[in-house]
């Protein structure tokens, strides 16, 4: 019994879809070549026309359905992307004989059922589990799968499922855990759930069992995507309708919800699917991000759970999916940084110590200029609009910043919650500005000359220098919702604050640029002198209002930059090259420092 076959599936795909063109081709000339024979009548000179035709359709026909059984076949059991030839033993040496076995396992399996209903004994349960150990190493095979689950129907397909949990992991009434999802794993739930993906997989469920995502118990569909990797339509379905059921629809909805915990960890097996989910189902995406649900789970491992299926789907990966990525990222930022997000500033406490935010950070880098773009977009059509009301419009004050869609949509405001919410981790915190020192770096200012003669060097250095500022300026409103302590925040708020002095001073060419002791040197003493005005405000050791405040820092900031030229032989500013230097970095910055201090220190 069975048969060794080698069997390449995008060859046999081919070969499949030739021979549906070559029935098109025989299906459109039969009823002429009809007509012709009975035309002609005795006359006819061909000798079996019509049948040979009708021959070579059924052969095509049987043909196709025997190739794609085994090639589905195939390719469960030797799960895997690469190309070319894959070879494996069917343990069935046609689809009729797999479907002939499984209707023969199903009555074993509905009698078996029906004795353990009767006595409810573990003798019998033992039966049935007998019975369904025929499954294993047949399960794979889609026409014996999809058989099986039609002859046993969803009713009977729920019971099994049922009757292992209340026999086998009992006081589990809102999801299995992993523990017990392994255990389900290695005994007759993992072989109806293997069964399951092999027919769902390859379409030849019945629309029964499309109806029974609306039905299903909770628990049980998480089990089903839990124990085998299911399609990413059905898997998508179900985290759709789960997520759609009213809060209390358990019946015991004080428990640890494992369910959720189940779902992330199927999501973070299928990346695509999350991605597809997070863009398409945003209503529902933002309830597995809810705060208020990742803090009243249950389940302390399910918001790591679903930091990894986050990674898994955010993560850079290859431009094939690049643009299904960004939109995901879009969902997430929006979840997050929401106006009325619990993540910020709600009665739940702070997330000082979450995974999905240090995940998120981590992976945050490649997206950056798209928060800096919108950032520095309306900064500067705010200034576009004042100097124009004041009548003093500068031909550069709207460089070109305008983020592309779907990034055109973002709310500054928002991304400003969503920092502050990864803020709230000091670990996420560290790897944010780390990120945002990478995107200055590579921005490259330096090809720029501030004050080029030429419009378009003019325009470029402005377009470079407003996206770092802008960036520096969101870390800053970001800030206000994050609970540091003083410490931290002083740290922190000085690292913000060099990150356009840093960039800025990547235009001079020169070996010590900051000060003629070193760079490094020179920005450290920088950086000390930040964190001294900021630490005196926030002890109340200097009259200073906010504002005065915000304008020492940034006036520290220009004065740095400015002595550094002159020590380093690039002679000094014009009055006006001054003036532009401190009016440039003080729309970039003030409006931003000037809350954040507010927000801390009064």
């Amino acid at each position: 019994m069975g048969e060794f076959v080698g069997i390449d599936p995008l060859g046999a795909d081919k070969l499949i879809r030739q021979m549906e063109a070559g029935k098109d081709v025989l299906g459109r000339a039969r009823p002429g070549l009809e007509a012709a024979i009975n035309e002609a009548g005795p006359d006819w000179a061909g000798r079996g026309g019509v049948t040979a035709m009708h021959r070579t359709w059924a052969f095509f026909h049987e043909s196709q359905q025997d190739l794609k059984w085994r090639v589905d076949t195939i390719k469960r059991m030797v799960p895997t992307q690469q190309k070319g030839m894959l070879t494996s033993t069917l343990l069935f040496n046609s689809e009729t004989e797999a479907a002939q076995a499984a209707k023969k396992d199903a009555n074993a399996i509905t009698e078996a059922l029906k004795l353990h209903d009767q006595y409810l004994s573990g003798q019998t349960w033992g039966e049935v589990e007998k019975a369904l150990a025929a499954l294993k190493g047949r399960a794979d095979d889609p026409a014996y799968a999809a058989t099986l689950l039609a002859a046993l129907g969803p009713k009977t397909f729920q019971k099994l499922f049922r009757d292992w949990m209340n026999t086998q992991a009992k006081g589990h009434r809102r999801g299995l855990p992993p523990e017990a999802l392994k255990r389900a794993g290695d005994a007759s739930p993992g072989l109806l759930a293997t069964a399951f993906a092999s027919a769902e997989n390859s379409g030849r469920l019945g629309n029964e069992w499309q109806k029974m995502i609306e039905t299903a118990p909770s628990d049980i569909l998480t089990a089903l995507v839990g124990l085998a990797p299911q399609s990413g339509t059905f898997l998508t379905r179900v985290a759709t309708n789960l997520l759609n059921r009213p809060p209390n629809s358990d019946a015991f909805p004080t428990d640890p919800n494992w369910n959720l915990y189940n779902l992330a960890k199927a999501f973070e097996a299928n990346p695509d699917a999350f991605r597809r989910f997070l863009v398409e189902h945003q209503r529902e995406a933002g309830v597995l991000l809810d705060a208020h649900t990742i803090r009243t789970t249950g389940v302390p491992a399910y918001e790591d759970a679903l930091a990894r299926a986050l990674h898994e789907a955010l993560k850079p990966g290859s431009p094939v999916d690049f643009d299904m990525r960004e939109r995901a990222w879009i969902t997430v930022i929006n979840a997050i940084g929401s106006e009325n997000t619990l993540w910020v500033g709600g009665s739940l406490g702070t997330f000082a110590n979450s995974p999905i935010s240090r995940m998120l950070a981590q992976d945050i880098g490649p997206i950056l200029d798209k928060f800096a773009r919108g950032q520095a977009y309306k900064n500067a059509r705010e200034q576009f609009e004042l100097q124009k009301r004041q009548g003093a419009l500068n031909p550069m004050m709207l460089p070109n910043l305008e983020p592309r869609p779907p990034w055109d949509k973002l709310d500054p405001a928002v991304s400003g919650r969503f920092f502050g919410a990864l803020m709230q981790d000091s670990t996420a915190a560290d790897t944010l500005l780390k990120a945002a020192k990478e995107y200055t770096k590579e921005l490259d200012m330096g090809r720029f000359n501030p004050f080029d003669k030429n419009d378009y060097g003019q325009s470029a250095h402005m377009n470079l220098a407003e996206r770092a500022g802008a960036l520096a300026s969101l870390l800053l409103s970001g800030s206000t919702y994050a609970e540091w302590s003083d410490d931290e925040y002083v740290e922190q708020i000085a690292g913000y604050i060099l990150m356009p002095i840093d960039y800025l001073d990547e235009y001079f060419p020169v070996a010590s640029k900051i000060a003629s002791t070193g760079k490094a040197k020179g920005l450290d003493e920088v950086k000390d002198q930040l964190k001294g005005i900021i630490t005196d405000f926030l002890d109340k050791k200097t009259p200073d209002t906010a504002e005065a405040a915000a304008g020492r820092l940034v006036n520290l900031q220009v004065e740095a930059l400015i002595r550094s030229l002159r020590e380093n032989g690039q002679g000094l500013l014009t009055s006006s090259q001054d003036a532009f230097l401190r009016a440039a970095m003080a729309g970039r910055m003030m409006p931003a420092l000037t809350d954040a201090l507010k927000r801390r220190g009064g």
